[in-house]
């Protein structure tokens, strides 16, 4: 085929952000998969980048780029230099890039460890370090009192947490885990189930993998990945390498080993990451709809409901999402925070009520404009915690004009 008649698409996956480079207004090109590195890109380049969309071709490009960019004529020549530094760096959807991937999965499926992806980045890598961070983090965040509510309930049965970065989420997370502390070691097993924040096929995904801190391991139930899968009669490996760069259980994971330490870490972990409800979303079905889904969660409870040890089920889930950064017109103000938590506390009377159903409607009644990254997983927990008491730990918004994000720690009992 002819350059000129190529429709090139952008992979999933990749992310572009407006950054400063060396005082200078730029485009970050940022890989979720971890595959592709980082590239800075001047505007010229984000441009055409955001048309390569898989339908336009390279005149259509061109045009569109003297029309609606206000550019001269850019060569084909120019376009096809910057296809090519794509296609180098795996960022366009091609069979080279299918070929890649597959050659990551095959490895990460033979692998018997995950290694951190985060450590260095969103916490200290160093463990004498991570651990002053973290007894400074926790330590400050204990002075201001938590939710009325939480009181002294006895062991919870499942607990929700954020998973925003620590900086801006150590408040929530440490009145979420003062409740869980002083029971960890009573535990045998911690199920945490995380938004996936990669594009997934299958609804769940399970790994295996023991999971590596600076702190120390944590070991994943292998056996009982295998029953969930043998239960729903699902593949729930399928997708396996999704696990490799995801924040969402690793920053659980790190913080339930430094909170048990070394006396009270004899538990084990089952890491679940959950895809988004965009497919049912849009057929106006409630999740239970999807049969891979209900499979998988029906398996889960069976699984569970056949464990002789105590368990812990955990959801690693934020709320909202809000600001010109996830696609919103316009700033999030100071004056808009009192609408905005309102609007987030309405929707969690439907957790508190341990409505799953009721939940989800009521964020598919707002077409998920508001970005609950977290719906996935909250929904599934309660799914899991039916019958248990619920309660509001702890509510939190970080705050910036370009995204603002809502989160919340919540415990059942």
């Amino acid at each position: 085929m002819p350059m000129q008649e190529q429709r090139p698409k952008i992979r999933p996956g990749i992310e572009m952000l407006p950054v400063s480079h060396q005082g200078q207004p730029v485009f970050l090109l940022r890989d979720r998969w971890g595959i592709s590195p980082d590239l800075v890109l001047k505007r010229e380049a984000a441009m055409i980048i955001s048309m390569l969309d898989g339908v336009k071709d390279l005149r259509d490009i061109q045009v569109m780029l003297m029309r609606q960019g206000g550019l001269s004529l850019v060569a084909m020549e120019e376009l096809r230099e910057l296809l090519e530094k794509l296609d180098e760096h795996f960022i366009l959807e091609n069979q080279r890039f299918s070929l890649r991937k597959e050659e990551l999965s095959q490895e990460f499926r033979k692998a018997l460890v995950r290694p951190p992806a985060h450590a260095g980045s969103a916490y200290p890598a160093e463990p004498s370090r991570l651990k002053e961070y973290l007894e400074a983090l926790f330590g400050a965040k204990k002075q201001s009192p938590a939710h009325p509510e939480p009181g002294s309930r006895g062991r919870p049965a499942g607990i929700v947490l954020p998973h925003i970065d620590l900086e801006r989420g150590g408040s929530c997370y440490a009145k979420g885990y003062e409740l869980l502390k002083p029971f960890l070691g009573e535990f045998d097993l911690f199920v945490i189930l995380g938004t996936c924040h990669l594009p997934m096929e299958t609804p769940l995904c399970l790994t295996d993998k023991t999971f590596q801190t600076p702190l120390g391991d944590l070991v994943c139930a292998k056996e009982l990945a295998r029953e969930v899968c043998e239960a729903a009669g699902l593949d729930f490996f399928a997708e396996e390498l999704v696990h490799k760069v995801e924040h969402s259980l690793e920053i659980q994971v790190v913080l339930l080993k430094y909170l048990a330490g070394q006396e009270n870490c004899n538990f084990r972990i089952l890491p679940v990451l959950l895809g988004g409800f965009h497919r049912v979303m849009e057929k106006r079905e409630l999740p239970g709809a999807e049969a891979a889904l209900e499979a998988g969660i029906r398996a889960l409870n069976e699984v569970l409901g056949g464990f002789p040890g105590r368990y812990c089920v955990m959801a690693s889930a934020d709320l909202a999402h809000l600001g010109p950064q996830f696609g919103d017109p316009n700033s999030v103000l100071v004056s808009d925070l009192g609408r905005i938590e309102r609007e987030d506390l309405a929707m969690l009377q439907w957790v508190l009520r341990g409505n799953p159903d009721g939940f989800y409607r009521h964020v598919m009644a707002e077409q998920d404009r508001r970005r609950i990254c977290g719906l996935p997983p909250i929904y599934v927990w309660l799914r899991l915690m039916q019958g248990r008491r619920i309660h509001l730990i702890d509510y939190c918004q970080a705050h910036h004009p370009q995204c603002t994000v809502t989160f919340a720690s919540l415990g059942a009992w």
